[in-house]
């Protein structure tokens, strides 16, 4: 039997990276807690797979990065003595797993463990108690069973006197999902658009303004303007508009507006409720609606971009023609 006489969990909090090892597996030298710290991961990975399984979710991989950020939050919580998912300094696991070089665009989740009599070393036994002790608990068990995570990182320490931190990291690129999180098929780019009218046309009948039409050259040019897949933001400047619209029956457009909006960790293919997001996004700013109210417009464009690291960039394009 385990002698846990206290034990904690958390789910929903955060922390900040650590820089050594606990006390106790200090005494071992370091390449052989290298590599006993490496099969404890292994095994603490298929523990999460098996209750995945269970579910019917696919297993998780393991990742070094977020095994350098669990670790290092283990690490730091044994060191410093406290116990949660922020830091002193107030990091979060979001914070620790780009520090230690993991992507902005990935949605991240993170459990973590307290136990006191527990000293190395670290035995199957005791990995099996704390897997089955997140699974106990609603909110460590939501975390183990998220959609939309593909990575799993790892990290344990623990002292002399058998004072134990784990902790869990996970990461991915969400999970495609309507509004009441429910995963839902992908959308073409002709419905993209045929549901960005509706929601543009929509707030400009409330304003007293005309509704705009779609128009095939004005996405292009949205496509046209869509970043690069190592491009993190939006940058208008870097393009002319202008230059990546065709003109349509030999009339050029007197005016174009632009809108962009990006998100991380909201899937890797467009669905109606990404249409929803960033439409959303551009009514409630005071400069795009603007725009998307221009009462000098008489088309749109439209086209999302998503890749499979969980990044979505929309852009919208409006524009007027010449003589119209």
């Amino acid at each position: 039997m385990l002698a846990l006489s206290r034990m904690r969990r958390s789910a929903a909090r955060r922390i900040s990276p650590g820089m050594m090892l606990a006390a106790a597996l200090l005494f071992q030298p370091q390449a052989a807690w290298a590599d006993e710290l490496d099969h404890i991961r292994e095994q603490a990975l298929v523990l999460l797979n098996q209750s995945r399984s269970e579910h019917k979710l696919p297993p998780l991989v393991l990742e070094a990065k977020l095994n350098k950020a669990a670790q290092a939050h283990a690490n730091d919580m044994l060191k410093r003595k406290y116990f949660a998912h922020a830091s002193p300094e107030g990091k979060t696991v979001a914070d620790r797993y780009r520090q230690a070089g993991g992507s902005k665009w990935l949605v991240t989740a993170e459990n973590i463990f307290q136990a006191d009599h527990t000293p190395p070393p670290i035995t199957n036994n005791i990995l099996k108690h704390l897997q089955e002790g997140w699974m106990n608990s609603p909110g460590h068990r939501k975390n183990i069973l998220l959609r939309g995570i593909t990575e799993f990182g790892f990290g344990i320490a623990v002292d002399a006197r058998g004072n134990l931190y784990a902790v869990q990291n996970f990461a991915g690129p969400g999970a495609d999902t309507d509004a009441a999180g429910e995963e839902v098929k992908p959308i073409g780019p002709e419905e993209q658009v045929t549901l960005v009218l509706a929601a543009v046309n929509a707030e400009r009948k409330k304003a007293g303004r005309p509704p705009l039409g779609a128009n095939d050259a004005l996405t292009k040019g949205a496509i046209a303007m869509l970043p690069g897949k190592d491009e993190n933001s939006i940058s208008f400047a870097k393009k002319n508009i202008l230059d990546l619209i065709p003109a349509v029956d030999g009339q050029s457009w007197s005016t174009v507006s632009v809108v962009g909006a990006m998100c991380g960790g909201c899937g890797t293919q467009p669905v109606t409720a990404d249409i929803g997001r960033f439409t959303g996004q551009w009514i409630n700013d005071k400069k795009y609606r603007a725009m998307i109210l221009d009462a000098k417009a008489t088309h749109l464009g439209f086209a999302i971009g998503a890749d499979r690291a969980g990044k979505k960039v929309a852009i919208g394009v409006f524009g007027k023609r010449e003589g119209r």
